[in-house]
């Protein structure tokens, strides 16, 4: 059953706009890579892993570095093994395997002058944490540079699609729309039923809790600005509202993009429509909008060819470098300062099926609808949600409250864990029940917390009444 009582009569409040966002944090470091544009940013998980770029255009010399770089959260440190390393590069294609642990390298352009037919890569490298090796699979993509690539849990190979492949040249049959996957031993080209035109210069976010990926835009002759699907299978386009541009216009390469498991968004900073380096973040909401959250006052200058990548162990995004009018090497990080949390309190009591469990199904964050749900009920009883703002305190005294002080219905063990400042009739299905709450979206509410626990009255074989745990939620802001 869906409630809206905390928009209503509980909180007492309409939403309003929501205001409040993730925010940009600089981190300053004792040492950092030298400033690069054209790098990947690869997370192992618990840092931040940016190999090479190019880090100098002095005169006609081009300087790409070969040097691989781990960021903590705290400190940069070189960790570019001894012995052979891959060629400098820079717009190559890389990723994490999660399941072998190794960083995937594949292709880029590599040059020691500014000739616009400087040669591109298709070499295949690996890292695995001591030592780069060069792998010789028997099938591999064709060289080329801004190739899009990240690793799919759900089908234990990393992806490469698109990129140039004429060595810089901007005709369109230049460009590329070929999908690949690597299993450790070989490249495989893919033949989907339905892939985006060719392109290059966009990147993949990838959620692992859908298994699906996204690439907005990127470049073949102009810059593109549709949403695509890849679920390591095949393509889908998705409608959705006017995705990152500028100037109103729809359209974007060169960016940097990550999905934030946290928040469950796909974030884009930076890029280019026209030429000119853009300092706005956008965020997906994996389904059909798009938001713009603008530049920051204070946050990092425009750019394009940036790392951007979501670091679990750190809980946000991590950029890092990029190229405006000139190459830089300033690290920030993107999260929010209003989390959502939820957790469950207490236990319950046994009705005639056992004990009603309630668990909750997503993160309450404002604005979102906020799903829990109650199982081992007894089919044939009357169940109902009781929502309040404590669980510490309610009108006649402290909680745990025993509700057999009230009624003889519920036996020993059987507590009121939160204070019924809302009730809500809840439908039970086959002993399950669920319940909907949809939060405000305004960010006055963040930090707000609310609970809720689940009663259940039987009436046959005698009347008995049997409660829940509750769960305690605290809003969140993204």
């Amino acid at each position: 059953m869906r409630s809206f009582l905390l928009c209503t009569a509980a909180l007492g409040a309409a939403a309003v706009p929501l205001s409040a966002q993730a925010t940009f944090t600089q981190v300053v470091t004792a040492q950092s890579p030298p400033p690069a544009g054209g790098t990947v940013g690869v997370t192992n998980g618990a840092g931040l892993l940016v190999f090479g770029g190019l880090v100098s255009t002095a005169g006609s010399v081009f300087t790409y570095s070969d040097r691989l770089w781990y960021f903590d959260g705290l400190a940069w440190t070189d960790v570019s093994p001894a012995g052979t390393l891959p060629p400098a590069r820079h717009f190559y294609g890389g990723a994490w395997d999660i399941a072998r642990q190794r960083y995937v390298l594949f292709g880029g352009q590599n040059s020691l002058n500014a000739s616009s037919t400087a040669p591109d890569l298709n070499d295949t490298w690996e890292w695995d944490g001591n030592s780069w090796t060069q792998l010789t699979p028997a099938n591999a993509p064709s060289p080329r540079r801004w190739a899009a690539m990240y690793y799919h849990t759900g089908i234990g190979r990393t992806v490469l699609f698109g990129g140039n492949t004429a060595s810089g040249a901007n005709t369109a049959a230049s460009y590329s729309n070929e999908t690949w996957t690597w299993d450790g031993g070989n490249w495989t080209l893919l033949t989907p039923a339905t892939s985006p035109s060719p392109r290059a210069r966009g990147f993949f976010s990838f959620d692992p809790t859908s298994n699906a990926a996204i690439y907005y835009g990127g470049r073949n002759t102009g810059a593109l600005g549709d949403t695509w699907q890849f679920d390591g299978f095949d393509w889908t386009p998705l409608t959705t509202n006017p995705g990152p541009g500028s100037a109103g216009v729809p359209g974007l390469f060169a960016y940097g993009a990550t999905y934030d498991l946290l928040r469950g968004r796909h974030v884009i900073y930076g890029g280019t429509r026209t030429g000119g380096t853009l300092a706005a973040t956008w965020e997906f909401d994996g389904v059909a909008t798009w938001v713009d959250r603008g530049a920051q006052v204070g946050g990092p200058a425009s750019r394009t060819g940036c790392s951007l990548s979501y670091v679990p162990a750190l809980a946000a995004s991590v950029l890092w470098g990029g190229f405006q009018t000139a190459f830089l090497g300033d690290t920030w990080t993107y999260q929010t300062d209003d989390f959502a949390v939820s957790q469950p309190v207490g236990t319950g009591c046994a009705g005639t099926v056992g004990v009603p469990q309630l668990t909750d199904g997503n993160a309450p964050w404002a604005g979102d609808l906020y799903q829990l749900a109650c199982t081992g009920l007894s089919p044939a009883g009357v169940a109902f949600a009781t929502i309040g703002f404590s669980t510490t305190n309610w009108s006649l005294g402290a909680l745990p409250f025993p509700l057999a002080a009230l009624t003889p219905s519920a036996g020993a063990g059987c507590n009121l864990l939160v204070s019924p400042d809302a009730f809500n009739l809840l439908g039970n299905s086959a002993g399950t029940a669920n319940l909907s709450i949809q939060l405000p979206n305004s960010a006055a509410f963040a930090g707000l917390q609310i609970a809720v626990q689940v009663a259940q009255l039987e009436l046959v074989p005698s009347e008995r009444i049997s409660v829940s745990n509750a769960y305690q939620a605290t809003i969140g802001v993204r």
